[in-house]
């Protein structure tokens, strides 16, 4: 009885010493703290409201539903109607129940007019057409599409084409080709 005792005993007293080493080393450097400021630098100006994986939808003057999305989304508080957007992708359903799908790096969305602007890498699809250009404007009062800048699209009926400028009329349905210059619009069509 006296050997199991002191058994229980040693090990208390293993668990105290240990115990109270994990205090000290805890505990010891208490006094001795550092003050550091950190100063936190903004990326954005305090008059700018981002916001991520934004949705716009409605619809425009003609009747044709839409959505806009956007990875990133920026306005002033002053011209909150001006939206400045990363990694656009827009749908345009319309009434004849076709879909026009436009995709870019950026671009812009008037919340008023429900104008639109895509920039950089513009990819538009519609039926079995595509259309790339460096810019794509999307009058509402209008109800057309100009596509500006290095275009060149594709039709698996019809063939390819090159041009300066491309305007398309949505209630139409219309293409307008267009150069700068002396140039001629470049015209491949498919018998």
């Amino acid at each position: 009885m006296i050997k199991r005792r002191k058994k229980i005993i040693l090990i208390q007293l293993v668990i105290f010493i240990v115990a109270a080493f994990l205090l000290y080393n805890t505990y010891h450097d208490k006094n001795n703290t550092t003050n550091e400021i950190v100063k936190i630098k903004t990326k954005t100006d305090p008059d700018t409201n981002s916001f991520v994986d934004v949705e716009y939808s409605g619809f425009d003057l003609n009747g044709n539903r839409y959505t806009l999305n956007a990875g990133e989304a920026n306005f002033k508080t002053k011209t909150p109607e001006f939206i400045d957007m990363k990694n656009v992708n827009a749908n345009f359903y319309l009434k004849d129940d076709t879909l026009l799908k436009v995709i870019s790096d950026s671009g812009l969305y008037n919340n008023k007019t429900l104008d639109m602007i895509f920039i950089d890498n513009v990819k538009a699809t519609y039926l079995t057409s595509t259309l790339l250009s460096d810019r794509l404007d999307y009058s509402n009062t209008d109800g057309k599409l100009l596509a500006s800048g290095n275009v060149r699209g594709e039709s698996v009926e019809k063939g390819k084409f090159f041009a300066d400028n491309v305007e398309y009329d949505l209630t139409n349905k219309n293409l307008d080709f267009s150069m700068l210059g002396n140039k001629q619009v470049n015209v491949k069509v498919k018998n």
